[in-house]
């Protein structure tokens, strides 16, 4: 199976929302933290960067009353389909780098996990450094190097391989001309197995999208044996919060 990141979020976008379904507290958690670190003010004008679906511009939305519109861009039509139509939210199809490259100001930019997707990083963050108003903030959340999710173990050590290391990232902030700032958020994650295993079979992540249907299957076939005696699965999710301020 030949690897589409694009292909695999236009998959994706039907079921995607509903993976989260039972994570209304996750998703509280996590908004509440990016509007701390994001220092976001009613006033501000809110990029969200590789949204997919927009569940966390909903989750700020929710907990914020923002006088402007925010600018949810995702190169995933399918995907921003999902977004609710009214004055909240503002869906752009575009990749992020062509955004990051256009003429624009804005005051606070979100990217939640879509960094690993970008190949020329250095273009990107000096795109949008040069978007952000003065005393503008960046908020880049990624996964550690190593986690601690219950995967098979083709599947973890291909997420090693590939996963950007945020100290990288924060060479290239500095190196911008950032003052950079780095915070780490964990969340106890409780989720029944059969959700869980669903979840991975349907790919929800797109390190899963690297695997064909037979690897997929063998790697199950090691998860229903490893967690055999577990109804629950509980794992540590863990957060780089890294921070850029103009």
């Amino acid at each position: 199976m030949k690897y589409s990141i694009q292909e695999h979020y236009q998959k994706l976008a039907r079921q995607y929302d509903d993976f989260w379904g039972n994570s209304s507290d996750f998703i509280e958690f996590l908004s509440k933290k990016i509007i701390e670190n994001l220092q976001l003010k009613s006033t501000d004008n809110l990029v969200d960067l590789g949204c997919g679906t927009g569940i966390f511009s909903k989750g700020i939305a929710s907990q914020i009353k923002l006088e402007n519109k925010i600018i949810c861009v995702d190169p995933s039509d399918k995907m921003l389909s999902k977004i609710p139509k009214n004055s909240s939210y503002q869906p752009l199809v575009q990749d992020a780098v062509e955004f990051a490259n256009e003429p624009g100001k804005y005051d606070k930019i979100l990217i939640k996990e879509m960094i690993h997707h970008i190949d020329d990083k250095e273009r990107l963050l000096q795109g949008l450094f040069d978007r952000l108003n003065e005393q503008g903030i960046l908020l880049i959340i990624l996964l550690p190097p190593t986690i601690e999710y219950p995967l098979f173990q083709q599947a973890l050590s291909v997420y090693e391989s590939v996963q950007p290391n945020y100290n990288d990232l924060v060479n290239i902030f500095e190196k911008i001309g950032f003052k950079t700032k780095v915070n780490f958020v964990e969340y106890a994650v409780s989720i029944p197995k059969e959700n869980y295993f669903n979840m991975v079979k349907n790919r929800y992540m797109s390190l899963l999208s690297r695997f064909n249907d037979q690897e997929l299957k063998q790697g199950l076939i090691e998860m229903t044996e490893k967690y055999a005696s577990l109804s629950n699965l509980e794992f540590c999710d863990r957060f780089v919060f890294l921070l850029g301020q103009k």
